[in-house]
């Protein structure tokens, strides 16, 4: 055993993708053609708002795990400015109920990408506002449900949303502006230390954020593919890491400037990670900061590169995240593997690649797959599915994958006893 005492085990959904369709910005944004790859939309998603949460749960408890990590749907809880919705926290408490009934931890995340439908209209995260209505949330969100949560992350991944919705046009509002996207990242910061603050006052269990780290290494031992992939770390990984650490935001954030509460403004550390980048320099690509990505293999659809898959890359990270001197845990790894032949050997490697990480110094408390069940994949709809128990649509039924064995079984045994790791070539 190379795990600590009271490791979690268990897995990530978010509320948008396995609730459905509410007011929000992603609502609007599925009923435009074309901006969901395979047609869909999300409808009631995986059903959990109607029941199928508690029952989720119930199949999650009965293959061991003993977390579950869950998002709140803003636009559910505050359906206009300043308006909320008690019935909504609610429902939201009877979830956690039955989680704890259960015995299962529940991390909850405050805000998992989605916007309600009137803070979209008002400029989403470029409207100067939103940190402060994101604080006032926490600050009901937290003693609304204060007691019943386990642990808080405000905020998701706030890098990939800069990224996907403002740098580029896949996700709301689609603005496909570098610019935008880095204001967006700052402002994402900006209502995290906010929310942190307020999640503080009213409630006890740690607050901490979620965060994407990806490995970006460069594909040749060349001048240009290193700088390109020194240059991609520092802006979606870099900068974040040193704002949280120092409180200040630095290029290309904007200009330097402090952010008041936002040193130090983590109790833990959540870490996403789903593959490695290779970086090659391209003149001809000064939006991706003249790198693209080469690695080969990798996990992509059509239209969305996760990366290749690469455990070294995890135990990397939690590594370079360990040194901030907070706990961590792993928030999202997961495989888009529609045959699942492949997901069950990926959750073996990972890990042992988070053993890894703990045996060299890391403190990493939990490790959450994604998904537990089959949800709406943001603009990939329901083509990618990476659930643990597949979701037939037409009939809400559930099976369990083989990889959901595959995961029961490694929590049996407490870990995996760390097999080495075999670097993924170029």
């Amino acid at each position: 055993m190379t795990l600590p005492p009271g490791f979690l085990w268990g897995t990530a959904t978010s509320s948008h993708q396995v609730e459905g369709h509410t007011d929000n910005d992603w609502t609007d944004w599925e009923s435009q053609p074309g901006r969901i790859h395979d047609g869909t939309r999300s409808g009631a998603a995986a059903g959990w708002w109607a029941g199928q949460a508690e029952e989720d749960l119930a199949r999650a408890a009965a293959l061991g795990h003993n977390a579950h990590r869950m998002s709140l749907e803003w636009s559910r809880l505050e359906p206009a400015p300043g308006r909320y919705d008690d019935a909504a926290f609610d429902r939201y408490g009877a979830i956690l109920s039955a989680a704890r009934r259960l015995g299962l931890r529940v991390m909850v995340t405050l805000n998992h990408f989605t916007l309600p439908r009137w803070a979209s209209r008002g400029g989403a995260w470029l409207d100067p506002q939103l940190p402060e209505r994101f604080a006032a949330l926490a600050a009901r969100a937290g003693d609304a449900l204060e007691g019943q949560v386990g642990l808080w992350a405000t905020l998701n991944a706030p890098a990939v949303l800069a990224t996907m919705g403002y740098m580029r046009t896949s996700w709301p509002p689609g603005l496909g502006d570098p610019i935008a996207g880095f204001r967006a990242l700052a402002a994402q910061l900006e209502a995290h230390a906010l929310a942190y603050a307020q999640l503080k006052r009213v409630q006890d269990a740690p607050v901490g954020l979620a965060l994407s780290v990806p490995l970006f290494e460069y594909a040749r031992r060349d001048s240009g593919d290193v700088a390109a992939a020194r240059a991609q770390d520092w802006a979606f990984n870099g900068a974040k890491f040193r704002a949280i650490q120092t409180g200040w935001l630095l290029p290309p954030l904007g200009r330097p400037r402090r952010v008041p509460g936002l040193r130090g403004s983590f109790d833990f550390i959540g870490l996403n990670y789903y593959g490695r980048f290779a970086v090659r320099f391209d003149a001809a690509a000064p939006k991706q900061l003249f790198g693209r990505h080469v690695q080969r293999p990798t996990v992509a659809t059509e239209h969305n590169d996760w990366g290749q898959i690469c455990p070294r890359g995890l135990t990397e990270q939690l590594l370079r995240l360990g040194r901030l001197g907070a706990p961590l845990y792993v928030t999202e790894n997961g495989l888009y593997d529609p045959s699942d032949e492949a997901r069950p050997d990926f959750l073996v490697r990972h890990v042992a690649a988070v053993e890894d990480a703990v045996r060299k110094g890391a403190d990493v408390r939990g490790y959450f797959v994604w998904s537990l069940v089959d949800n709406f994949e943001w603009a990939e709809g329901w083509a990618a599915p990476f659930g643990l128990l597949a979701l037939d649509r037409a009939t809400g039924e559930r099976r369990a994958r083989g990889s959901a064995e595959a995961y029961a079984a490694i929590i049996r045994a407490g870990g995996v006893g760390s097999p080495p790791t075999v670097p993924t070539p170029n």
